[in-house]
């Protein structure tokens, strides 16, 4: 066993004698010099000095209420509201005058959304003002409707309406009763009062612009936001609400300079940057567009909308790899002849990932069977096995040949899938030439959508009304386009108009329901979809919806008994039983869900979400061979699939197979862009100890993902290869922050010891294991280190990791040691025996083992595992000389020197043991 040197005793008391010199060079100052330091500080507008005065006060006199009041007031005009929440409690505990310290602890419960708190607050506490308890009440009121205590919220208003005051927090309290009645046009009127009385203040500000917005006029709340920021810019939250308002009404050149300014403080927030990219995408600067989006996504955003402005905004710059890139994630949801699947599939040509776009083109090749069909598919055939230059001379001669509308829309697609975007003119003259052409229609309405040209999508819309006025699907895309615009009246009357002309098509009713969702209507959307399932009970998305409501509720079994019943009717759905797995995989029920899973024969021909499903399903239930199985065969269908590349990668990496890792990443690279593959092949190259190749593959990485914490831990692991422990600490610790994981605190720790710092590794960890109770890999770093000067501790630590996995043979065999030391033979050797059955060929455990019995000298037992452990070719220096030592303890001196003869000792501390064995005997 390795043991561990402490500080010596004699540097530690030297230390502790310096330490207690210069404590006692200078006396201290008392907390009230220190408060009255910090109200020269505040006199003079230096908040962050009288902060510094007033933590030194409450150094001094920990229960010091007026320091904590007095430090709290300061954090709360300095806007660093959680540090006031925290300091004004600890005044008022400590007994501060609770009239002083309510009201600002009320301001701060506020800004904290700490709103049980807030709930509890007595606005009847002696000493308070009228406009106080007024004030107080007001954001009491808030508290309790937020926490859905709306009787008791009543109560509240009913008991601050008798207060003498003319403060417009009462006027604010009288007006939230009809909010809270739903009574939207009578708060208005009493709010825009107030507001003639009040002009400037904030409260009646904002929510007055939330009543707009619950009376559906999102330009008037845009307008009264607008006024808000103008007056209290720096409250960034209204600010971003403001910003998203006016992008989603699209006030582009309003909203930027909002963005902008919010950017500045935040440049990495990912919804800011989805706003700034819709926002060029709508001036028509696609460069900075996809720039903007692609900084979004890289820090979290799963937005779908986002990835369709960064695929777009690609195109139209001719970045294809890009393009392909950002489509590629969001192919799987895209409806049929859906415009970014044809620039989807342009750019996989344009990038060489032919067979990526026969599988895009195959969804929107069913346009007409009746007019040059031969030519449209070979045309297909031809892009799909990448004979582009043939395909393109086919498409010529469509073009000649192109007559009808059916043809028209073919020539239209083809053309747009070879990046010839006129195909977008022989789509309008298709729909020109036959009004009546679905296929046309629906994909011309969709790619104008798309791109936001509401105007045309609403113009082709009604000329399709005008022309097949029995075709529901123009009034569902009219519908579409005014929730988009926020024009819900106008939405619900194209469902309805819809859902009238064809009772037996369920889409108008959904549409219908999705709308009373929209508008937070859930009484209403519940009504319909009663309706909805007694008409069509097999319908999936009104069960999916259904199963979600009741799940909110707390009623989920009953959602999900529905599907069961559909299933059982009707096993040989596919989308049924997928709808079925993937509730039991959100219930976390994943030997249920793979069950249903397992029941399809065929696989070959499955959508994405059985393979995504099962691939969860097998993780979560850690059936790990199973799940390489899996992935290995959705790589052998799909060979490029981004989804079952990095499932199998992850599979790889908790194997630590780091360089099949880096194959594969490597692999995926070759044929197509992607920054989250490229963060992967660098993780496994590094770890794989292939420095050069992971320092290439550091440095290739975009400049925006540096900043990342993974990224932060390579160049941590890189400095530490360059022997630059003092550099990679900050960058270490950054990683670990943000992914506390067994790897990141084992280089954490490693790095301390390596700045000679091994006390603050030690805390490091331990304070890692407090936080994180059941890592026990982390428990057991621990006990290695604490072993030199800590034994009970290691010893506890030990116990406790047995207790979490008793198969852990280290922590047997590490008590068992321990245990030795401490001449506790009996249970040193109950632990090592229990080693040794864990892992019977180990040659640590058969010496600790051999050693237990060496000590209770029973020579011949011992010699018979330390026969089995010298077996091993790899067997350490020093267990080889534990076995010479216990052979010339047990007298058999000539085999004991015939073995040391026998093998070439290197190491210094061995070659030491040598020489005293042979001196000895």
């Amino acid at each position: 066993m390795n043991t561990h040197l402490s500080l010596p005793k004699m540097l530690k008391f030297s230390l502790i004698s310096l330490s207690v010199s210069l404590l006692l060079g200078c006396g201290p100052k008392t907390a009230e010099e220190h408060i009255a330091e910090a109200q020269q500080f505040i006199s003079e507008n230096n908040n962050t000095a009288a902060i510094v005065a007033l933590k030194n006060a409450v150094q001094a006199d920990p229960k010091s209420s007026e320091a904590r009041f007095a430090l709290g007031k300061v954090y709360l005009d300095s806007k660093q509201y959680e540090s006031a929440e925290k300091e004004l409690n600890r005044a008022f505990e400590y007994g501060y005058e609770p009239s002083k310290v309510l009201p600002l602890l009320t301001k701060a419960y506020e800004k904290t959304g700490a709103y049980a708190a807030l709930s509890k607050v007595d606005e009847q506490q002696a000493g308070l003002t009228s406009v106080e308890r007024a004030e107080i009440g007001y954001f009491k009121v808030l508290s309790l409707v937020k926490l859905g205590k709306e009787d008791d919220a009543r109560l509240l208003i009913e008991d601050l309406a008798s207060l003498d005051t003319s403060s417009v927090y009462k006027g604010l309290t009288a007006a939230y009763v009809h909010i809270m009645d739903k009574d939207f046009d009578t708060a208005l009127e009493a709010l825009q009062a107030l507001k003639t009385q009040s002009p400037l203040d904030p409260e009646i500000l904002k929510l007055l612009a939330q009543v707009e917005l619950a009376l559906n006029k999102p330009q008037e709340a845009a307008d009264v936001f607008k006024e808000y920021v103008g007056l209290y810019p720096d409250d960034l939250q209204i600010k971003f609400v403001l910003a998203k308002l006016l992008v989603d009404l699209g006030r582009m050149d309003e909203a930027e300079s909002y963005v902008d300014s919010l950017l500045a403080v935040n440049d990495q927030n990912a919804l800011l940057n989805q706003l700034k990219s819709a926002i060029k995408a709508s001036q028509q600067d696609f460069a900075t567009a996809l720039k903007f989006a692609e900084t979004g996504i890289l820090n979290g955003s799963v937005d779908p909308s986002l990835r369709l402005i960064a695929g777009y905004s690609a195109y139209k710059i001719a970045d294809y790899a890009s393009a392909n890139r950002h489509l590629s994630f969001i192919v799987s949801s895209l409806p049929d002849n859906h415009p970014a699947l044809r620039m989807l599939a342009a750019s996989q040509l344009q990038i060489g990932l032919t067979n990526e776009a026969g599988e895009v083109l195959e969804r929107i090749d069913d346009l007409s069977k009746e007019d040059a069909p031969l030519l449209s598919k070979a045309s297909y055939q031809l892009i799909r096995e990448g004979y582009e230059k043939d395909a393109r001379g086919l498409v010529e001669k469509s073009i000649e040949l192109s007559d009808t509308a059916e043809d028209f829309t073919r020539l239209g697609l083809l053309q747009l899938s070879l990046n010839n975007l006129d195909g977008i003119v022989n789509l309008e003259e298709a729909v020109e030439k036959s009004p009546e052409l679905v296929s046309a229609q629906t994909t011309l309405a969709t790619a104008y959508v798309a791109t936001g040209q509401y105007d045309k999508a609403l113009e082709l819309a009604a000329k399709w009304k005008a022309s097949s006025p029995k075709e529901i699907k123009p009034y569902l895309i009219k519908g579409q386009i005014h929730i988009k615009r926020q024009e819900y009246t106008l939405a619900q009357k194209e469902y309805e108009e819809a859902a009238a002309i064809d009772s037996k098509a369920f889409e108008a009713p959904m549409a219908l329901i999705n709308l009373d969702l929209v508008q937070n209507r859930l009484e209403a959307a519940t009504e319909k979809l009663g309706a909805l399932l007694k008409r069509a009970p097999d319908y999936l998305p009104a069960l999916a919806a259904n199963y979600l409501f009741l799940s909110k509720n707390g009623q989920s079994e009953q959602g999900l008994q529905k599907i069961k019943e559909l299933v059982a009717k009707k096993p040989q759905d596919i989308d049924a039983r997928l709808l079925l797995a993937r509730v039991y995989v959100a219930e976390q029920k994943y030997d249920d869900s793979l069950k249903v899973l397992n029941g399809f024969t065929d696989t070959s021909k499955l959508p994405k979400t059985y393979w995504t499903l099962k691939g969860q399903s097998l993780i979560a239930n850690n059936m790990r061979s199973e799940a390489e199985k899996h992935y290995d065969a959705w790589l052998k269908i799909y060979p490029n699939d981004k989804e079952a590349t990095i499932g199998r990668l992850l599979l790889l990496d908790s194997e630590n197979k780091f360089t099949e890792g880096a194959e594969m990443a490597r692999s995926f690279l070759q044929k197509r862009d992607d920054v989250q593959m490229q963060i992967l092949l660098t993780h496994f190259l590094l770890m794989s100890s292939d420095i050069k190749a992971g320092k290439d593959a550091y440095e290739k990485l975009p400049a925006a993902t540096l900043a990342m914490p993974i990224a932060k831990g390579f160049l941590a692991r890189l400095q530490l290869e360059d022997k630059k422990p003092e550099d990679a600490l900050p960058n270490a610790l950054a990683a670990y922050q943000a992914n506390p994981s067994y790897r990141n605190v084992v280089m954490v720790t490693f790095i301390y010891e390596q700045l000679k710092q091994a006390d603050k590794g030690l805390q490091f960890l331990q304070q890692h294991i407090d936080n994180r109770p059941s890592d026990m890999a982390s428990r057991m770093l621990l006990a290695e280190r604490q072993i030199g000067d800590d034994t009970e501790s290691a010893m506890r630590s030990y116990e406790l990791a047995i207790q979490a996995n008793p198969k852990n043979y280290v922590a047997f065999n590490n008590l068992a040691y321990l245990n030795l030391q401490q001449g506790k033979l009996q249970k040193a050797k109950e632990y090592a025996v229990k080693a040794v059955e864990l892992m019977p060929a180990n040659p640590a455990t058969l010496d600790t083992l051999a050693q237990v019995l060496v000590a209770e000298k029973n020579y011949e037992e011992a010699l018979k595992y330390y026969e089995r452990a010298v077996s091993d070719k790899n067997v350490s220096e020093e267990i080889y000389l534990n076995y010479v030592d216990a052979l010339f303890l047990a007298k058999q001196d000539v085999l004991a020197k015939r073995k040391l003869g026998q093998r070439e000792f290197k190491e210094e501390i061995s070659l030491k043991r040598v020489g005293e064995l042979k001196a000895k005997y």
